[in-house]
C-alpha cells in the first residue's frame, strides 16, 4: 500500500526537481523566442522552434521536461520590393549558394546581394555568391531572370552573361546555423542537390525583391506571453514547495 501511495504522490523533492525543470526549460524558451523577435526585420530570417520532451522516471512518472532541439521553420516570407537589380528573392523551394572565407560553401534565402569592387556578386557579409559567370565592366544595366540568368546591357545590347543556380536538401529543417542567414549542410540535411530555377521543383529567381522575415509577430508575443505565464506558475510551485519543505523540516526538530 505505502508503495502505490509513493507512485501516486510525488515527493517534495521530486515536485521541485519539476518545477525547477520546467523553469529551466521556459527560459530557454524564452531565449528562442526573444531572438525571433529581434530578427523579424531581418531579411530572410528563419525562425526556431523549441522541441521540449517530458521526462519521465522509473516509475514512468512525470519527472520534468528539458529542451529535446531546436528547429528551423523554413517557410517563405512575404517580399518586398527593392530598387537594385542584385537583390533577388526565391519565389519557392531552393537556397542562394555563397563561398565562405575558409572555402566552404554556405546556402541562405537572403538575397540581398551587391556588386563588389572586383565585379563579383556578393552578399552582406562580404561572400561571392556561386553562379557561372562575371558581371563585366562597362555595364550598363543588370537584369537577373526567374530562371537564374543573368543579364547585362552593354550600348543597349542585352547579353546572357551566367546562370544562378539554387541547392535543395532533402531536409532542410536539418541544416547547421552559421549565423548571419547561412547555413552548413549537414549528415542531418543530406548534401546539397543544384538545380535550375523554375525548373524541376525548384523556386524561381526574382530581382528587386528581398524576402521578409517569416517571423510571425503576433504569433511570438502570443507565445511570449503564454511562457511568462508558465514560468510564474513553475516559480510559484517551486516556492510553496520549497516552503512545505521547510516546514516539515521543522516540525521534525
Amino acid at each position: 500500500m505505502a508503495e502505490s501511495i509513493n507512485l501516486m504522490y510525488p515527493t517534495f523533492t521530486n515536485i521541485l526537481h519539476i518545477s525547477r525543470s520546467s523553469l529551466q526549460a521556459r527560459l530557454y524558451n524564452l531565449d528562442i523566442i526573444s531572438n525571433d523577435l529581434a530578427n523579424v526585420n531581418t531579411t530572410g530570417y528563419k525562425s526556431v522552434r523549441g522541441n521540449f520532451q517530458e521526462l519521465l522516471n522509473d516509475s514512468l512518472q512525470n519527472s520534468g521536461v528539458k529542451l529535446d532541439s531546436t528547429q528551423r521553420i523554413m517557410t517563405q516570407g512575404s517580399f518586398q520590393d527593392s530598387d537594385s537589380p542584385y537583390h533577388m528573392a526565391i519565389q519557392g523551394d531552393g537556397f542562394f549558394a555563397v563561398t565562405l572565407s575558409d572555402g566552404r560553401t554556405a546556402y541562405t534565402r537572403d538575397g540581398t546581394f551587391g556588386l563588389d569592387a572586383n565585379r563579383k556578386i556578393v552578399n552582406a557579409n562580404g561572400y561571392p555568391l556561386v553562379w557561372s559567370g562575371q558581371i563585366p565592366a562597362n555595364t550598363d544595366e543588370v537584369q537577373v531572370t526567374p530562371a537564374g540568368h543573368v543579364m547585362v546591357s552593354q550600348n543597349g545590347t542585352w547579353t546572357d552573361v551566367g546562370t544562378i543556380k539554387l541547392y535543395r536538401f532533402a531536409n532542410s529543417t536539418g541544416l547547421s546555423a552559421y549565423g548571419k542567414n547561412q547555413f552548413l549542410a549537414t549528415d542531418a540535411s543530406g548534401a546539397a542537390q543544384a538545380g535550375n530555377p523554375g525548373a524541376g521543383g525548384y523556386g524561381e529567381v526574382i530581382s528587386y525583391m528581398k524576402e521578409n522575415s517569416n517571423v510571425n509577430l503576433g504569433e511570438e508575443m502570443t507565445d511570449m506571453i503564454i511562457t511568462q505565464r508558465g514560468f510564474q506558475v513553475s516559480m510559484r510551485a517551486f516556492q510553496q514547495t520549497d516552503q512545505m519543505l521547510s516546514l516539515a523540516l521543522a516540525l521534525r526538530r
